[in-house]
């Protein structure tokens, strides 16, 4: 209200004024001129055209895990237009020309799913705002479109992903697929019920088709436990962890690559066969409270790379082999942790890993509990009862108290401690014939680890790290645990880290 009365008011102002005229005055005598030519006027400005073009906007939304689709790239079919899916999911796609398109939804969930998610066709117009809700199937929508009916009978979860070459994305077409569990323990059953019970393991086996998608159905809805993929010219991925317990369906992508052995020697210096690549790993291993750990033993399960962490913490693994693969890093004080890890010839893996201390955080009854029903998962108990080896007991290894993994093994049948200074190694005590103990074949926690030389293995495992060992020779060997063309005797190693976790 204030402007029109300021502006009448200077209106009312200037009308006295302009009534008072000044007396006229003698104009100056100034030199004749000739009169200037008047510029042509400027041409209008021609008007903006109309705008010629449609607008999209939207949200997209991810109901497996109930969170929006961040990063997803909206394409409108046909025009070349598209978007990306901000943090909340949001996007906006402009200049789509007037028509009839249909939406193609790219994301890397769907790419594991192996499933393409695109949507009727929409209409679009010039100056208008098209406005739209993307969102992926539900869990249970998924698994009823790819789990035929009878599988579903057997369970309603189910787990599915994409495996692929490491070193050329291509789908690894054909190769073997297992996933094995445990059933959960029945709730509100006595704890004595629960530990007479034997535990059997669930297996669910598939191949990858020909899109390098697998989808293994009829699991239990909520679960813990490994999967491997495996080619049929032996390359194959580590165990990897998965649990389940929201909802029907769980997604995990892998890789696997052809196996590459190489020539190596053992502990005795006889030849062996070793997995080989060419891929490289850097990393870092802190604490808790993110401060380096040097000294620290890095290996890579089922190979025998293996190498320390230096005073910054830094580590460096070089000529391994490709694909899904799993790290384990072991220090005097620190609980043993596993890292999976991806790795490729085409560029180096960088992981960071953080050490926690073993203070298990279970009752002396629960840790006897979980400790036996490890060892039943593993199949110890089973050859315990069954087969000719030596079996060191979760109660021998406390009695010995041993500072070294070495010191447990000095008393049992058909082995050996050299010692070098202050550095020992284990031999068979079978005559290699060259003067030397016979060759010994380490696996912890179930994959070969190689000793490269006197010490070595004191430093990778502490005896209160020890759940149990297993020691075979000869024909004792169990199948598992053989090496092809040698007849080395086997020391199987479970740790703690791996008897204690639920679904390992």
């Amino acid at each position: 209200m204030r402007l029109p009365r300021l502006s009448v008011a200077l209106l009312l102002l200037a009308a006295p004024l302009a009534a008072q005229k000044p007396a006229p005055r003698k104009p100056a005598t100034k030199p004749a001129t000739k009169p200037a030519t008047p510029a042509p006027a400027a041409a209008p400005a021609p008007a903006p055209a109309p705008p010629t073009t449609g607008f999209l906007q939207g949200v997209a939304f991810d109901s497996v895990h109930r969170e929006p689709l961040i990063g997803a790239i909206i394409q409108v079919e046909g025009t070349g237009r598209f978007s990306i899916t901000d943090s909340i999911g949001r996007f906006l796609v402009d200049s789509i020309p007037p028509g009839a398109y249909r939406l193609m939804v790219d994301h890397l969930m769907l790419d594991t799913l192996g499933i393409a998610l695109v949507t009727p066709p929409m209409s679009f117009s010039a100056n208008a705002v098209t406005q739209t809700y993307i969102t992926v199937p539900s869990s249970e929508t998924l698994v009823a479109m790819m789990c035929p009916a009878a599988r579903r009978t057997l369970g309603p979860g189910a787990l599915v992903g994409r495996v692929r070459e490491p070193d050329t994305e291509e789908p690894a077409v054909g190769a073997r697929v297992s996933f094995v569990w445990y059933d959960a323990d029945l709730p509100g059953l006595p704890a004595a019920i629960r530990q007479s019970q034997k535990k059997v393991p669930r297996v669910r086996e598939t191949t990858v088709g020909p899109d390098g998608t697998y989808r293994l159905c009829g699991l239990p809805e909520k679960f813990e436990g490994k999967l491997q993929a495996q080619r049929k010219d032996g390359g194959a991925t580590a165990e990897v962890d998965v649990a389940q317990d929201d909802g029907v369906l769980s997604l995990r992508s892998v890789s696997v690559a052809p196996l590459v052995v190489a020539a190596a020697k053992d502990s005795t210096g006889k030849p062996r066969l070793v997995a080989k690549g060419s891929a490289r790993v850097t990393g870092r291993v802190v604490n808790k409270s993110g401060a380096p750990v040097a000294g620290a033993r890095i290996g890579l399960m089922g190979a025998s790379a293996a190498t320390t962490s230096r005073t910054n913490g830094e580590f460096t693994l070089d000529s391994l082999p490709s694909g899904t693969q799993a790290l384990v890093v072991r220090q005097i004080g620190y609980r043993p942790t596993e890292v999976p890890v991806e790795l490729s010839a085409r560029s180096p893996a960088r992981v960071m890993v953080r050490l926690g201390d073993f203070v298990p955080e279970l009752s002396p009854v629960e840790v006897v509990s979980r400790r036996d029903e490890g060892l039943q998962k593993v199949g110890y108990l089973d050859r315990k009862r069954s087969s000719g080896g030596y079996f060191l007991t979760p109660e021998q290894i406390e009695k010995r108290r041993a500072t070294q993994f070495t010191d447990l093994m000095r008393t049992i049948p058909g082995l050996q401690v050299q010692s070098q200074g202050r550095d020992a190694m284990l031999t068979s005590s079978r005559s290699s014939g060259t003067g030397s103990g016979g060759c010994v074949t380490v696996y912890v926690d179930g994959a070969p680890w190689q000793q490269l030389q006197p010490g070595d293995l004191d430093s990778f495992i502490q005896p209160d790290e020890v759940a149990a060992v297993e020691v075979y020779s000869g024909a004792q060997i169990p199948a598992q645990f053989m090496t092809p063309g040698q007849s080395c005797t086997a020391v199987v190693v479970w740790t703690k880290t791996r008897v204690l976790s639920r679904g390992k």
